[in-house]
This record gives C-alpha cells, structure tokens and sequence, in this order.
C-alpha cells in the first residue's frame, strides 16, 4: 500500500513538472519558427542569426550550415542530422526557456518580464551532460565577469523576446543582451525560402573556397 502510495505520488510530481514545463514551451512550438541571434549577430547586422522550425526540425545558421529534409549543407558533424540538430536546438533555445517553472499569468502579472537568480533558471541534472545548453555551460565555467541576474522579456503572446544577464562587462556592471527571440516567418513556405537562400549561400561560399 506504501508502495502504491509512493508510486502515484511520484506519477504527480513527473506530471506536474511536465505541464509546468509545456506551459511555456508549447507556447514556443506551436509558434513554430523562430529566429534567434546572439551578441555576435546583433552587431553585424538584423539578418544574421539562426532560424528553427520546431516541427519539421529544419534550421538555419547564416552563410554557416542548413539542416532541410534531413539533409546537412555545409557543416560537418561526427553527429548525424537529427543529433546536429539536436544540439543545435540545445544551445540556441536554451534550457531556461524550456525548463522555466512560470506560468502565463505569472509572465503578465510581472509586465512580460521574468528576472531571477541564475540558479532559478539553472537545470542542475544536465550541468554534466556533454550537451549542456549555453546557458549552464556559462553557469558552470564562467568565471570572469559571472552573471548575478537573468531576466528574460516576452510578448504578448508569451512569446520569448530578449534574455539578458546583469554582470560587470566591457560598459560595467549592467544588463547585457545575450540573446533575442523574433517570428518574422509566418509561414513554411516563408521559412522554407529563407532556407533554401542559405544554401544557395553556403553553395557560393563553396565555390568560391574551390577556386582559392
């Protein structure tokens, strides 16, 4: 009885962290596309970054690598497509957005700003898993300039725009951008042709690499 008892006690809590957790990152999915750009894209420009679709599990990384019906242009990976993709997702739609215990009414009740400690936001159960998301990778080796607030800005929607970590950085102690969330595809067929212009990129790039 005990047992049993346990056990239905133990279904509860996996159950409720799973749909505390699809809360949030259904949200993400049925958006379905996604462009993210990082600070190293937010300087060169509002066309550089990455793009996810999160049903057919395409992406893009700009004048970098393609993933289209599970075939892989220009990267090279040990791993095969669906793993490249798989850590791919991992870095770029970090952990926190996934994992974040928030609801959507805790998001408006705060103005569509969470801001909490790293260790709200960190997945202790992966921070030595060889896949760690960017985000515990930085909590676990960041020594230098280490972050003391995360503070992530939604949409209306619920939607992820902007994460941000307060540390002292090259303009001193602030709220620095680490990375933007936006939807300008509407559509896969929108998506799909900014695929298929990445690899006509990639393509180029290759060619012109052949004749150096």
């Amino acid at each position: 009885m005990i047992v049993a008892i346990m056990v239905m006690l133990t279904i509860h809590q996996i159950n409720s962290l799973n749909n505390t957790t699809s809360d949030n990152y259904s949200i993400l999915q049925k958006q379905r596309f996604v462009f993210i750009q990082n600070q190293d894209d937010l300087e060169q420009g509002d066309n550089i970054g990455a793009g996810f679709d999160l049903k057919d599990q395409d992406l893009f990384f700009s004048n970098s690598y393609v993933i289209k019906d599970d075939i892989l242009y220009g990267g090279k990976s040990k791993y095969g497509v669906k793993e490249y993709y798989r850590r791919a997702l991992n870095k770029e739609i970090l952990s926190m957005l996934v994992n974040i215990k928030v609801s959507p009414e805790e998001i408006k009740k705060s103005d569509y700003q969470i801001t909490h400690s790293p260790e709200f936001f960190v997945n202790k159960k992966i921070l030595n898993d060889d896949i760690m998301s960017e985000f515990e990778y930085q909590y676990k080796y960041r020594e230098k300039k280490q972050f003391t607030k995360v503070r992530i800005t939604y949409n209306k929607d619920f939607l992820p725009t902007k994460i941000e970590w307060y540390y002292k950085g090259p303009e001193g102690l602030k709220w620095y951008t680490w990375r933007t969330y936006s939807y300008p595809f509407k559509n896969k067929a929108e998506f799909d042709k900014k695929l298929d212009e990445e690899i006509e990129n990639i393509k180029e790039i290759q060619r012109e690499n052949e004749g150096d």
